[in-house]
């Protein structure tokens, strides 16, 4: 199989997957559930891949192994958070400015789109997956190390926020843990993450895997992570110190008041 009839085949996976997911959503009357259906997205397209190129080596299995369990962890930790509570904000807002056109606007704009950016962001993966196996390099060895410390990262910036969110008081902002030295460790934990696997892409001569590394961290940092986030907390007052002291993304001793 091409790599161009490959990449049209899993497009087309994803557009199933993702409308399978805007049924169950429309069912359970919860927009939401794109964000579950998010991290189990790339579980999906890597274990897709997997079974129908069918021959791999060493640095592929692991790459497997690492994009499975940064999918699952993504899946059960929005899943849960998001079972706790009532619909997410976001969605709410376009449930009123989307009006009778509501469930059409969010299957064209929310799960069409976010299931394109799923695949487009897979590119990493699926360039590992796709690629003939060759000796370890030194660059694949790297990029697995740096793939699993972003996992980690991010995890343990999640654990700590869903820690702080239970006992949290009206106002109280997140500035404990990894988040002392980032305003948004578990973006970092995640860009890092898909710029392991952009490197180990690379390692196997890939180079077109990058587009996954560069789609995400331009999503994160000028789109939909981390700007939301910031005009959220604008005229927040202890925010506004927080921001005077701590960097925005990447992790760096605070600077003084």
């Amino acid at each position: 199989m091409s790599l161009l009839v490959l990449l049209v085949v899993l497009l087309l996976a994803v557009w199933g997957y993702m409308t399978a997911w805007f049924v169950v959503a429309m069912w359970g009357n919860r927009v939401d559930l794109v964000d579950s259906a998010w991290g189990l997205g790339f579980v999906y397209v890597a274990w897709l891949t997997y079974a129908i190129i069918g021959h791999h080596g060493g640095v592929q299995q692991w790459s497997l192994l690492l994009v499975t369990l940064w999918g699952l962890r993504l899946f059960g930790h929005l899943t849960i958070r998001n079972m706790k509570k009532a619909e997410d904000r976001r969605y709410q807002v376009y449930r009123e400015k989307w009006g009778k056109d509501f469930w059409q606007s969010s299957y064209l704009r929310i799960f069409s789109v976010q299931g394109l950016l799923l695949w487009l962001i897979s590119w990493s993966t699926i360039g590992i997956l796709s690629a003939l196996s060759v000796p370890i390099t030194w660059l694949a060895v790297a990029g697995l190390l740096v793939w699993g410390f972003g996992i980690l990262f991010e995890a343990i910036s999640d654990w700590q926020l869903q820690r702080f969110m239970q006992t949290r008081k009206t106002g109280q902002i997140m500035t404990g843990g990894l988040w002392k030295y980032s305003r948004h460790p578990n973006y970092f934990g995640e860009i890092t993450a898909w710029w392991g696997a952009g490197l180990v892409a690379v390692s196997f001569r890939q180079w077109w895997g990058l587009i996954g590394s560069l789609t995400i961290t331009y999503l994160i940092v000028k789109v939909s992570g981390i700007p939301l986030l910031e005009k959220h907390y604008e005229g927040n007052k202890e925010y506004e110190a927080y921001k005077k002291r701590t960097p925005v993304l990447i992790p760096l001793p605070s600077r003084k008041k």
